[in-house]
């Protein structure tokens, strides 16, 4: 809603609330490789033992899991924005407060096992958020913008996180077959999980402001700062709990090897100054360079999913994980050699020092995975695009090398093919970045054609796109087994669109139906197995949007 309170001020109040609750499961059982631990404790010899065989076609999107799969989510808010005219500027003032609730519950094995048999973590999220903000003309070649913005979250379990084994699990923990008289013991395992009880409560608070030179009529400096303070308090308390009742403590010590009772509590303030200084020089009207330095900050994290264990020792060290500092240089060229034409060049490096990484471990007590400092990490590349348009026709290419690796990361776990090693962390330094392709490749292309239908003037159009990505590491502690195939996509859509109001079209998502990972991930526990994440099938649909 929008309201003109004056000449020089206008209100706009907007509302959300959405309800999601999808039909479906996220991974698929895609294979197994074998690790370090002995032949009995491969994860082939280990589902023969239980007269188990998974689908070994993951394209075949056949799910064999045995909990029942959810992801529902109400999320909500409302934002107040109030614009009014003061001097040469604007100050807007932004309120907003939005909830988030969440309800996950899955099969973290993956499989059609009573082994890891759930893992759900019903959530509550709220925040409330304020910023005033003045942007305008400072003087005749200066225009400036200056502000403040503080944020408070809060996030709590409804009413914990459970993690549960099943009686399948015996299999998965015994290290041969001597041990397996006890570990079989009826409802050793079954029910026997963890409840967690994560509270958060956050404060973010910043003061910004940036200034917009015109050196010459050619020349421009841009530069900023903000000084950010963050406020962390957590108490997390986890507690073993369900199985039914045993006689001796040697089966209770075989159970408590699984999961074990964990707490801490933190209160963490930290402030930082970043900023962006930009030099940009119009060389003709046709021809820009520009030159940036930034730097960058993440403020420190704190692991509330459970920590992994060294040797039976809890790694209460990292509850806490360091901040992460960002170095980011980048020079480009933007250019219009041709009446209706663009062609940029970007070349960049950003350096990071003490990097938050999502890393995955054996330790089935934190099988979500958990953040670890990577010492440095580094990625640079360069980015090239071209657009042109011939009357009707619009095309645009781009093309993207990026290189992003691990600098230093000496205490990494484990990939998924040396579980079992002597050692639960290895050097990974020189390792691939996760989620990255070094080639990047897009080409788009649209005819639109002034048509009149049904009495309405606007336009036909029809278009495509296609993308392709080279090979790309899924994995933390980077893994042969675990990398992503390359792959080509292409797209489609036909439609009307008004001058004015409303418009519809026709499309196709992976037209012609590639078969393709969007992940990789280990199987909770690394036995050796592990799961993907699919990309969408060939997808048709129908759009029609109206606007008033």
């Amino acid at each position: 809603m929008l309201w003109d309170v004056s000449e020089s001020t206008d209100v706009r109040l907007i509302a959300e609330l959405s309800r999601q609750d999808p039909v479906g499961y996220a991974q698929v059982f895609a294979g197994s490789v074998p690790n370090k631990r002995s032949a009995y404790r491969q994860f082939e010899s280990i589902i023969a033992a239980l007269n188990y065989n998974p689908p070994r076609d993951p394209f075949a999107r056949q799910i064999d899991h045995n909990t029942q799969w959810r992801s529902g989510n109400d999320i909500g808010g409302l934002s107040l924005t109030v614009n009014t005219e003061i001097g040469s500027g604007t100050l807007t003032s932004t309120t907003a407060w939005y909830f988030w609730d969440w309800r996950p519950a899955n099969d973290r094995d993956f499989l059609g096992l009573n082994a890891l048999q759930l893992s759900e973590a019903p959530s509550d999220h709220e925040q409330l958020s304020q910023e005033f903000r003045w942007a305008g003309n400072v003087s005749e070649r200066v225009d400036g913008v200056v502000g403040v913005y503080a944020i408070k979250q809060e996030l709590n379990s409804d009413p914990f996180h459970r993690e549960e084994l099943g009686p399948d699990q015996w299999r998965f923990v015994s290290a041969n077959a001597a041990a397996e008289a006890n570990l079989r013991t009826p409802l050793l395992f079954d029910g026997f999980g963890t409840n967690s009880s994560p509270g958060l409560e956050t404060f973010s608070a910043a003061l910004f402001g940036q200034l917009d030179w015109n050196l010459t009529d050619r020349l421009s400096l841009l530069t900023s700062l903000r000084f950010n303070y963050d406020e962390k308090k957590v108490d997390f308390q986890r507690t073993v709990s369900g199985g039914a009742p045993l006689a001796t403590p040697m089966l209770l010590a075989l159970r408590n090897a699984q999961y074990s009772n964990q707490a801490f509590k933190a209160d963490i303030t930290d402030d930082n100054l970043t900023g962006t200084v930009t030099l940009n020089y119009a060389v003709t009207d046709a021809i820009n360079l520009y030159g940036t330095y930034s730097t960058g900050f993440k403020p420190v994290g704190l692991n509330l999913g459970g920590l992994p264990t060294d040797a039976g020792r809890i790694m209460t060290e990292l509850s806490i994980i360091k901040p992460e500092y960002v170095q980011h240089y980048e020079f480009g060229l933007k250019t219009s050699p041709f009446d209706n034409t663009t062609l940029n060049f970007v070349l960049y490096q950003t350096d990071i020092e003490d990097y938050q990484a999502q890393v995955q471990t054996a330790d089935i007590a934190v099988n979500r995975g958990y953040l670890a400092n990577a010492e440095e990490v580094q990625v640079k590349g360069f980015e090239v695009d071209a657009r042109v348009r011939l009357d009707s026709i619009t095309l645009q290419a781009s093309y993207a090398y990026t290189n992003g690796k691990y600098v230093k990361f000496t205490n990494a776990p484990l990939p998924l093919e040396q579980v079992g090693a002597p050692v639960a962390f290895i050097d990974i330094s020189g390792g691939l970045l996760p989620g990255i392709s070094k080639n990047a490749f897009s080409f788009t292309g649209e005819y639109a054609r002034p048509v009149t239908l049904l009495g309405a003037s606007g336009e036909v159009f029809g278009g495509f796109d296609t993308y392709y990505r080279s090979e790309f590491s899924s994995s933390a502690s980077p893994s042969i087994y675990l990398n992503i195939d390359s792959y080509t996509l292409l797209n489609a859509r036909i439609g009307f669109r008004t001058d004015d109001s409303w418009s519809a079209f026709l499309w196709s998502r992976n037209l012609t139906d590639k078969d393709y990972f969007e992940q990789l991930l280990p199987g909770a526990g690394n036995a050796g197995h592990y799961a993907a994440v699919l990309g969408d099938p060939r997808t048709w649909g129908a759009t029609v949007r109206y606007s008033f």
